[in-house]
């Protein structure tokens, strides 16, 4: 517990440096929003220290190690103190301010810790893919970082957002296991301190806010929801009693529902899903969920159609992922989704202070355009997919700022802003656009004509099964019914000329469209069609209203609504297009829509209670009701799970991997971190799918490995340093759009199955010498596999530098 509470505290004391770093640059963005600078420094921080080191190392002016690190700390924090002291802006955060965020931030980030701490081993799902780019970002030195998994390429992955938590990782000093947990613990600290500053600041810029202490509360319930609540499956899990509650459609669920009412011990409802899931489901038994909980299943509450074909064709439902953050840390995978949590936090901020700049001033700065470019430039290189989401909310931001009551809209003026800090988005990320390739793209566009070609090999129409409203309340319905109420409820004033008319004053069919399309919707089975009506009356109220907290507000619903009306309509085709054509499209959107709504939505319950009267208080009490009984449902998952972890024991923080449970294992992997030079190929074993076959001389390798239990891919995903080749799947995935590099996989299967298998010096020596092999690792994996004859034969290759049980590690003479 000792070694816990000096980690945590040595975190801790890291992670205050980017706050003092990112103050003066927050002043400069966010200093006219009070409380929101301070919220939002220790991301900025961050990302500006970070940005300078990864420029730096990408244009090989210096290598990605703790110097650099430090030089990149004292350029951003040291230029950024000059001015702040040296101009008239001398300004420190309010006492309360910093000492309320502090407490947020700390206690949001223990809790994790309590979390991880049980179960910290970084293996597991997409653990070790993370666990390997983190640590190969750390051993890179030059960039753009080395692929743990396929030696002499690359990373091409999303991966700046385990560069920025390389760089607490790095200053600390703490092992990477434990680094690598307190880095998720940190990503949710930031997260839940930039949520509740946006929130408070959201409801400072009404033109009736409510008393500070209620601001405070309803920014720590936006954190709450963010980052501690499920959604309703788990309720229903434990009211229907089994998990497979999620693949009901809406009819069967409310079949399900009064079944159970009705005190039905077994609930009858035939239904297939892919063979892979569930299969064919004709009933199933009510158990005793609550002690007997799955915490999987949640995270794919929305499930679609398909037929079959055959004879007669046949119907199955697939699902798509509907994470939350909360089943993210609980799962422990450090994802680009989970890693852009604090950044698309920080470009919320951005949109609210570019909003509440009238007439769009300060625009001329250009180091206010350059931060501006480098916070959304980074979200394409952290988390691709929030990268379109985010620009659409700054360029609505700026509408927002440069719309005058008395002028026609600058129209010019806009776009030129739009564009300039589009391109220096671009711009500034360029030296990533250059070294990546997007894996996403279909094979064949469905419009072959010349421009359009490429755009629709990337974006598919989707013609599939539309999503049931069920699915939505499932999901968004907390942060949903707040919204809607609270955006028909509260009335503020509408924008007006010199002569006091109205400008462009709401139709009465606006706000009755999206009822109007959830009828239609309804009865041609696509009810969130009343999402586009939504994000017209919201997005129309945004641009006529003249509180500046009202229109930040409808412009964040009106995202929302478009975001999700989108995906049904059209999805991004990626290597999952085969198993369910929008599965990570729902994914990554939905994901974004939860902390945008999660934003949104305790403010949205205050303008439900804020300007209610007579009648009006009976439709917010009944609001505020339903919103309770679903924040209810929705803690019903995070508060079985955390009962569930807490029954184990509390391990620590320094998890291992597969590799490194036995004595011998963690000593050779220690070994490599401590004395092999950064950029050193260690060859190990790689799953073999046909191995018997290949034992027998009768076929060639084929390899696999990913999401293996045995640790394939653990020596370099742990050490940080590149292997010939890694977790084949995700190669796959990765180097979707690169030939060259896909048709390496395969050849290298077979070079890492002959160097252990051959015993033929005259076959392993061209191939060592190919691939530029440092060190031979042969462990118990190697030892499982291989013949020992072959094995011995090794040591004529290289020098025992380290021998140790079953571990001994060559290094290759040359």
């Amino acid at each position: 517990m000792s070694e816990l509470v000096g980690d945590v505290l040595i975190w801790w004391i890291t992670v205050q440096v980017f706050t003092i770093v990112g103050w003066p640059a927050a002043v400069r963005l966010f200093g006219h929003l009070p409380g929101l600078a301070f919220a939002l420094a220790r991301p900025l921080g961050l990302l500006l220290s970070g940005f300078t080191a990864w420029l730096l190392a990408m244009l090989g002016l210096g290598r990605f190690e703790l110097p650099l690190i430090i030089i990149s700390l004292l350029l951003v924090g040291g230029s950024g103190w000059l001015w702040l002291w040296r101009g008239n802006h001398r300004r420190l955060p309010p006492i309360a301010v910093a000492l309320r965020g502090e407490v947020i931030f700390l206690l949001t980030m223990l809790c994790i810790v309590w979390l991880r701490a049980h179960d910290p081993t970084p293996w597991g799902t997409e653990r070790p893919m993370d666990f390997a780019f983190f640590n190969a970002i750390q051993r890179s030195g030059l960039f753009p970082p080395q692929d743990p998994w396929l030696a002499g390429y690359s990373i091409n992955y999303y991966y700046f957002g385990y560069l920025l938590m390389s760089v607490p990782a790095m200053i600390s000093g703490l092992p990477p296991a434990t680094a690598y947990n307190l880095a998720l613990a940190l990503l949710a600290g930031m997260t839940a301190q930039g949520a509740a500053g946006l929130i408070e600041t959201l409801l400072g810029l009404l033109k009736r806010p409510p008393p500070a202490f209620v601001r405070v509360g309803l920014g720590v319930l936006g954190a709450l929801i963010i980052l501690g609540a499920g959604n309703q499956s788990g309720a229903l899990q434990v009211m229907l009693g089994d998990e497979r509650v999620v693949a009901l459609d809406d009819r069967q669920l409310l079949a399900a529902i009064a079944q159970s009412w009705r005190g039905e011990s077994i609930i009858v409802l035939p239904y297939a899903t892919n063979a892979q899931d569930f299969g064919l489901i004709e009933s199933w038994r009510r158990a005793d969920k609550w002690n007997d909980f799955n915490w999987w299943w949640p995270s794919r509450s929305l499930w679609d159609g398909y037929t079959i074909p055959g004879d007669p064709p046949q119907r199955e439902r697939r699902y798509t992922i509907t994470e939350f953050p909360f089943f993210s840390l609980r799962l422990g995978d450090m994802h680009p989704h989970v890693m852009a949590l604090p950044f698309t936090t920080l470009a919320i901020g951005l949109a609210l202070a570019v909003a509440t700049l009238s007439g769009g001033a300060q625009r001329s700065d250009w180091f206010t355009r350059i931060g501006h470019g480098i916070i959304l430039g980074s979200l394409y290189a952290i988390n691709s997919w929030d990268l379109p989401t985010y620009l659409l909310l700054y360029w609505g931001s700026l509408a927002l700022a440069y719309r005058q009551p008395t002028v026609a809209f600058p129209w010019r003026a806009w776009l030129r802003e739009a564009v300039i800090i589009a391109l220096l988005a671009f711009v500034l990320f360029l030296p990533f656009h250059l070294t990546f390739r997007a894996p996403v793209g279909g094979a064949t566009p469905w419009l072959d004509l010349p421009l359009l070609n490429r755009l629709t090999s990337i974006i598919g129409i989707y013609l599939g099964e539309r999503s049931g409203w069920h699915a939505f309340i499932i999901i968004f319905g907390l942060m949903a019914l707040p919204i809607i109420a609270g955006s028909y409820l509260y009335r503020s004033t509408t924008v007006v000329d010199n002569t006091g008319v109205a400008i462009s004053e709401m139709p009465r069919w606006v706000e009755w469209l999206p009822f109007i399309l959830l009828c239609i919707g309804l009865l041609i089975g696509f009810p969130l069609l009343a999402l586009a009506g939504l994000a017209v009356y919201t997005g129309w109220r945004a641009l006529t209203t003249d509180e500046a907290g009202v229109r930040c507000g409808m412009l964040i619903a009106a995202l929302g609504s478009s975001v999700l009306f989108g995906v049904e309509i059209i999805y991004i085709r990626d290597v999952f297009e085969g198993l369910s054509a929008r599965m990570n499209t729902i994914f990554k959107f939905y994901y974004q829509v939860w902390l945008l709504w999660g934003v949104l939505a305790p403010v949205a319950l205050w303008w439900v209670w804020a300007l209610a009267s007579g009648r009006q208080r009976l439709l917010a009490g009944l609001v505020s009701v339903c919103t309770v009984l679903l924040l209810i449902g929705a803690s019903v998952y995070p508060w079985i799970v955390v009962r569930d972890i807490g029954r184990g024991p509390m391990i620590g923080l320094n998890g291992y991997t597969p590799r490194e449970q036995t004595t011998a294992g963690a000593a050779a992997i220690a070994w490599l971190r401590q004395y092999a030079p950064a950029g050193s190929v260690v060859l190990e074993a790689v799953a073999v799918e046909n191995e018997a076959a290949v034992a027998a001389g009768s076929e060639q390798p084929r390899c696999g490995g990913s999401y293996n239990w045995q640790g394939f891919g653990g020596v370099s995903a742990a050490s940080g340093l590149p292997t010939v080749l890694g977790w084949v799947g995700h190669e796959m995935q990765w180097r979707g759009g690169d030939q060259q590099a896909l048709a390496e996989l395969g050849p290298r299967c077979i070079a890492v199955d002959t160097i252990y298998r051959s015993g033929d010096l005259n076959r392993i020596r061209p191939l060592i010498d190919q691939y530029s092999v440092d060190y031979i690792y042969v462990g118990s994996l190697e030892r499982e596999r291989y013949p020992a004859s072959s094995l011995d034969v090794l040591a004529q290759i290289g020098t025992p530098v380290f021998a140790q049980d079953e571990v001994v590690i060559y290094r290759v003479t040359r």
